[in-house]
C-alpha cells in the first residue's frame, strides 16, 4: 500500500517545532516499516502554517481525487486539526476519495491470517515425507514429564546418540558456561544444564538437523543467525518467566528454541518463494510486513505452516501453540501465558541481535499491559539479554 507521511507541530519556537518535527518523522517512518506500508513521502508543513490555516494538508485534500497513495500517516489524528469535529470531516473528506488516514499512536492493524489453501496443502504435501523424529527425542521428552527420573536415566538415553551425546559434552564445556575443568560425564553435564534445557536441546538440534542446509540451494536464510536467534529467544524468554514467575516451566525453553521452524521449513520447501521475503524484510523484525510477504510470495505463513509440521510430529499442544501464535499471544486460548513469554523474548533477541538498541515501539502494548510490564522492566532484560548474546557465539555448533 503506497502511503503519504503527514507532519504538523502546534509548537511556536522554531527549534521545538523541528525537533517535533524529526520526531513524527522518525514515529511514521517506523510505523510504514513495522506495517509494510510503503511510504511514499513525508510532507511538512510550512513555518506559515496556522493552526487554522494548512496549505499542504489543503493541497493533498485538493488532490485526493487524482492521488496515487492509499492512506495518509499522522503521528496523532489531532495532528490533522485541533478541534474534533474538524478532524472527523477531515478523514471524512479522505474517505470520498478510498484514502484511509493512520495514526501511529491509534492505529493497530491486524495481523494477516488469511492464506492460500491450495498454497499451504501444497506445502503439507511436500513435507509430509519428512522423517520422523528421533525415538532420542521421545523418550528425553518422557524423562523431563517423570519427577522420578534422573540424571543418570537421562545420561542413558542420551549416550545410545553419540553425535548428540558429543553435541552436548561440547556444549556444556564451551565458554558460554565457563567451567574450569573439562566436563567429560554426559550424567555431569545433565545436573549443569538442567532437564528442561536439555530436552529443548535436544528436541531443537533434532528437527534443525533435519532442516539443515541443502547443498544445492543457495542460503538465502542466515542459518547461524537463525540458529543464535532461536537460541538467544529462548535464553530470554527463560529468563523473563523466572523474573515473572520466580521458577522454571518445563516447555518453556523448547517452545521458545522451535518458536521460528516455520521459516526453516519456506526455505527448504518454497526456497524461490521465500528468497524474495528475505530480500524485502531481511531484518525480520518488521513482523507485520514479514507477514505480508510470506503471503505474498508464498502464500502461507511461518507461523501457520510451523504449526502444522509440529501437528504432524506430534509434539506438545503448547509447543504447537507458541509455534502458531508466537507473534499474535493473546489469540492462544489455553498456552496464552507461555506463548505471551515467548513473544518478549523473541522481539528481545532481535532488538539484540538486529538493531542493536532498545526500542518500545516494536511491542504490542496489550501484550506488554497484559503482562503488567513497563518500559523500564523491558530495558533491564534487554541489557541482560545483550550480555548474554556476547557469550554465545560458539554455541551454534552445537545444532550442525
Amino acid at each position: 500500500m503506497n502511503v503519504i507521511g503527514y507532519v504538523f507541530s502546534y509548537k511556536k519556537e522554531i527549534e521545538a517545532r523541528e525537533t517535533e518535527n524529526r520526531l513524527q518523522e522518525e514515529k511514521i517512518e517506523f510505523f510504514c516499516k513495522k506495517h509494510g506500508l510503503n511510504l511514499l513521502k513525508i510532507v511538512i508543513e510550512p513555518e506559515e502554517s496556522r493552526p487554522d490555516y494548512r496549505p499542504t494538508l489543503i493541497k493533498l485534500l485538493n488532490e485526493a481525487s487524482r492521488s496515487k497513495f492509499s492512506a495518509i500517516v499522522v503521528y496523532k489524528f489531532e495532528m490533522l486539526a485541533e478541534e474534533e469535529e474538524i478532524r472527523k470531516w477531515i478523514i471524512e473528506e479522505f474517505k470520498k476519495y478510498r484514502i484511509q488516514v493512520y495514526s501511529v499512536t491509534e492505529t493497530s492493524f491486524e495481523i494477516p491470517i488469511q492464506e492460500s489453501e491450495t498454497k499451504t496443502r501444497s506445502i503439507k504435501m511436500k513435507v509430509r515425507d519428512l522423517p520422523s523424529l528421533p525415538e532420542v527425542v521421545t523418550r528425553v521428552t518422557e524423562l523431563v514429564q517423570n519427577p522420578k527420573s534422573s540424571a543418570a536415566d537421562m545420561g542413558r538415553v542420551i549416550s545410545h546418540d553419540s553425535g548428540l551425546t558429543s553435541r552436548v559434552l561440547r556444549l556444556v564445556n564451551s565458554a558460554y558456561y565457563g567451567f574450569p575443568k573439562q566436563i567429560s560425564s554426559i550424567q555431569h553435564a545433565i545436573m549443569i544444564l538442567g532437564f528442561t534445557t536439555i530436552k529443548g536441546l535436544v528436541l531443537s538440534s533434532s528437527i534443525f538437523k533435519i532442516f539443515s542446509p541443502k547443498n544445492n540451494l543457495v542460503n538465502t536464510l542466515d542459518y547461524k543467525k537463525f540458529w543464535k536467534h532461536s537460541l538467544l529467544t529462548a535464553i530470554a524468554s527463560k529468563k523473563i518467566h523466572q523474573k515473572l514467575f520466580f521458577e522454571d516451566d518445563e516447555n518453556i525453553f523448547s517452545a521458545a528454541i522451535l518458536h521460528d521452524i516455520g521459516k526453516l521449513i519456506l526455505d527448504q520447501y518454497d526456497h524461490n518463494n521465500y528468497a524474495n521475503v528475505i530480500a524485502e524484510a531481511p531484518d525480520q523484525i518488521y513482523i507485520n510486513q514479514v507477514l505480508n510477504l510470506e503471503q505474498k510470495y508464498c502464500e502461507v505463513t511461518h507461523p501457520s505452516i510451523g504449526h502444522t509440521v509440529a501437528e504432524s510430529w506430534n509434539l506438545p499442544k503448547v509447543l504447537s501453540d507458541v509455534i502458531k501464535y508466537h507473534h499474535d499471544p493473546l489469540q492462544s486460548e489455553e498456552n496464552k501465558k507461555i506463548t505471551t513469554i515467548v513473544y518478549l523474548g523473541n522481539y528481545i533477541s532481535q532488538l539484540v541481535l538486529n538493531v542493536g538498541e532498545f526500542k518500545m515501539d516494536v511491542f504490542d502494548e496489550n501484550v506488554v499491559e497484559h503482562m503488567r510490564l513497563n518500559e523500564d522492566d523491558l530495558l533491564v532484560i534487554y541489557r541482560d539479554i545483550e550480555e548474554e548474546a556476547t557469550q554465545i557465539e560458539d554455541l551454534e555448533s552445537f545444532f550442525k
